[in-house]
């Protein structure tokens, strides 16, 4: 049965929506999974915004929040281009102190924590679902389409948690990962909020018009 729900996503309603998140960041230092995601998934325009990861691929007019691959795993959220079968699949995780290292036991680096590395695991299922040639079918029926070309993308933790060598560690691994030839990136929830916002002035300076009630982005 298929899963995705079209949208026509609204740009000014995104925008609106930003200003919502920048208070929900500024008022939580800290939160959890359930929290963020369910505040998110009041925020449809804002979320569908990151179709735009995918360069070259116009707005977003599918997603779905708990997207079903194979009846076994699950992605948090989906969003992408159906006529060019291009994709982004999401997994959330909470936004504490330890959620992308884990506290200090000795005086060397801290390791990535269990919770960034669960959700990472996720991604790596994801990729290798699509790979499988015994998986392949399956996860193509999911997604309607003959093929599919994704992005993975773990959003987890906060910039405020991470000093300068854990800030470089996680920029690394967010520009140099990929599984079965996918992108797979993360994002900390402040990385988010600064995509959003780019992607948003991005489209606000390409096209003015869209700045005016009722319009959509393009």
């Amino acid at each position: 049965m298929p899963q995705l729900q079209r949208i026509n996503l609204d740009f000014n309603a995104a925008e609106s929506e930003l200003a919502e998140f920048k208070k929900f960041l500024d008022d939580n230092p800290e939160f959890s999974e359930t929290l963020v995601v369910s505040f998110l998934k009041s925020k449809l325009n804002l979320c569908c915004l990151l179709g735009s990861m995918i360069a070259g691929v116009p707005k977003s007019d599918v997603y779905k929040f708990e997207f079903q691959i194979q009846g076994v795993f699950r992605a948090d959220f989906v969003t992408g281009h159906l006529q060019q079968q291009r994709f982004v699949l999401v997994e959330f995780e909470d936004g504490t102190k330890n959620s992308l290292f884990g506290p200090n036991e000795t005086n060397q680096m801290r390791d990535w924590s269990r919770r960034f590395e669960h959700g990472f695991g996720q991604l790596i299922d994801w990729a290798w679902a699509r790979t499988d040639a015994g998986n392949t079918q399956i996860f193509q029926n999911a997604f309607e389409c003959s093929d599919m070309y994704p992005i993975f993308v773990l959003i987890c933790g906060r910039d405020a948690f991470m000093n300068t060598t854990e800030r470089k560690r996680f920029t690394w691994r967010y520009n140099n990962v990929d599984l079965g030839g996918a992108k797979a990136t993360c994002l900390t929830y402040d990385g988010l909020f600064q995509f959003f916002q780019g992607t948003i002035d991005a489209i606000r300076s390409y096209h003015p018009g869209s700045a005016q009630p009722g319009a959509t982005a393009p």
